[in-house]
């Protein structure tokens, strides 16, 4: 004879149904019991919600400090995903084993362990709502912050991009978890629909990023030049001294370089000084803050007007940065390469510097202009011809990498899009001949309709240019302040939803309670 169904509630009490009740009345029974009592004062219920929130938090919240102390930003991240990944796991072996193999569920054990610590399982639809608010919480606040650092400290600027993408916006991220996984629990079990609860989370998203814009976090000037700052300080406080033969040897070498580059005290004078002045160091060991004073000297060669002692100073520069940065340990008697390494990042971090500063005082003075005499140019033609004045300036542009050259000289071209609204965009009428013309040209073309629509058509066009022109010259001044071609940035609005789209896959406990207690 077949045994009878056991059904267990949250309380203990094991409700019995015959042998081959359906699961419809099981869970509709189990429902009806599993009803909240009344008689819980105010002070219990909010200390149960409470518990409730930080059961739910309690799994992503562990797995990131474990993951974060073994390995780090990456390793809190990961730490964080770890139970979602062992239940998607869990979920696509059990699809493929046999029944009597099944894997139970990870979720579930964490679960029962939660309890056992004495987490209240929840019993209320409010409690079991706040628990999936609170893991929602948790795991967004967890990953938002290793994000944060990871957009600090990744050496690929690939790495770098994804993760200053993704934690934008911390505050509006971590403000919406826990409403929208408790609105999302909430509509699953009211519906019966996981389809449903993701969709409602999604519309409890959207006013969480009203107003907000996702934005690239460019460094401003001053602050690249402090953290530079920072980094000469760390390397002349570090002290590394180089010994007396492998600078020798250096100065040999340049010099042999530099004679067969043509080299000539008339022609090249400010050379033949900058390597006189390296010469004189020969003997002796040699300090990096020595090295860099004589790299100044060797930049005064680079910045001459004439075009072949301009190369051949350049040279020098390329070489003493070969000697510094290719320093063996060997090679020094004092210090570290540590200090070496500090050294090229902050000459690194001060050539982005100026080279922001250089597009800063270009944006700022194009403004002037602008505010001066908008209606002959307008900011977006101001902002042109000042890039192409600064793509025809060799003296200038020698400050920036081949890449970025171009750069310069595609955004100053504009593209194909720009140029054609830039054409479309005379029609607007900006003066009393551009108006007389849009106007008229259209009344020819299309009667009252047309004297009407050309001139809406030409200002609409006209914008559109000034806006692609502004947006491609603020991508140009991230690409010179990052010193890496920047992600494309997603709107806080689309992260918050993408965020809610794939909560049951990153929170699992949100289809495990609806299993439970539906």
């Amino acid at each position: 004879m077949a045994e009878d169904i056991i059904a267990q509630l949250a309380n203990g009490t094991e409700l019995r149904f015959p042998a081959g009740t359906s699961d419809d009345i099981i869970n509709k029974t189990v429902k009806k019991y599993s009803l909240p009592s009344t008689d819980r004062s105010t002070t219990e219920k909010i200390g149960r919600g409470l518990s409730s929130i930080a059961r739910g938090a309690a799994a992503p919240i562990a797995g990131a400090i474990v993951g974060g102390a073994l390995a780090g930003p990456p390793g809190a991240i990961a730490g964080s995903l770890a139970l979602p990944a062992a239940e998607l796991l869990t979920k696509g072996l059990n699809t493929l084993l046999p029944d009597r193999y099944d894997i139970s569920s990870p979720t579930a054990q964490v679960e029962k362990g939660l309890t056992r610590l004495g987490f209240p399982q929840p019993e209320t639809r409010t409690e079991r709502m706040l628990q999936v608010g609170g893991g929602a919480l948790g795991g967004v606040g967890s990953q938002v912050g290793a994000l944060g650092q990871l957009a600090q400290t990744a050496t690929s600027p690939v790495a770098r991009g994804v993760a200053q993408t993704l934690s934008q916006q911390p505050v509006r991220q971590t403000a919406a978890a826990l409403p929208v996984g408790a609105v999302s629990q909430y509509v699953t079990e009211e519906s019966g629909s996981p389809l449903a609860g993701v969709a409602a989370g999604l519309l409890t998203g959207i006013p969480f990023a009203i107003g907000a814009k996702g934005k690239l976090q460019a460094p401003t000037v001053q602050e690249l030049k402090g953290q530079a700052g920072q980094l000469y300080k760390f390397a002349e406080k570090a002290g590394a001294v180089f010994k007396k033969d492998p600078y020798s040897q250096f100065a040999i070498n340049l010099e042999n370089i530099l004679i067969k580059e043509g080299m000539d005290e008339t022609l090249t004078p400010k050379v033949v000084a900058a390597l006189k002045r390296i010469n004189q160091e020969k003997g002796g060991n040699v300090t990096l803050e020595k090295l860099e004073i004589l790299r100044r000297i060797g930049r005064g060669a680079s910045s001459s007007i004439d075009a072949n002692e301009s190369r051949i100073g350049n040279i020098i520069i390329d070489k003493l940065d070969d000697f510094v940065e290719n320093a063996q340990p060997s090679q020094l008697s004092k210090g570290s390469s540590e200090a070496v390494k500090a050294l090229k990042d902050a000459r690194e971090l001060w050539k982005r510097a100026k080279k922001t500063e250089i597009i800063d005082d270009l944006v700022a003075s194009a403004d002037v202009r602008a505010e001066a005499n908008y209606t002959q140019s307008g900011i977006e033609n101001v902002l042109r011809r000042k890039l192409v004045n600064l793509a025809d300036n060799p003296r200038k542009l020698r400050a920036f990498s081949k890449e970025e050259q171009e750069l310069i000289k595609s955004t100053a071209k504009g593209g194909p899009i720009q140029n054609a609204l830039r054409f479309i965009g005379k029609l607007a009428p900006t003066g009393v001949i551009s108006s007389g013309v849009s106007v008229g040209g259209g009344a020819l073309i299309g009667g009252t309709s047309g004297a009407v629509i050309v001139p809406v058509v030409g200002s609409l066009a006209r914008q559109g240019a000034t806006q692609l022109g502004l947006r491609n010259i603020e991508q140009l001044r991230n690409r010179l302040a990052l010193g890496y071609q920047p992600i494309p940035q997603v709107s806080t609005r689309g992260l918050i939803s993408s965020r809610e789209a794939i909560a049951p896959i990153i929170n699992p406990i949100t289809g495990l309670l609806t299993e439970e207690y539906e």
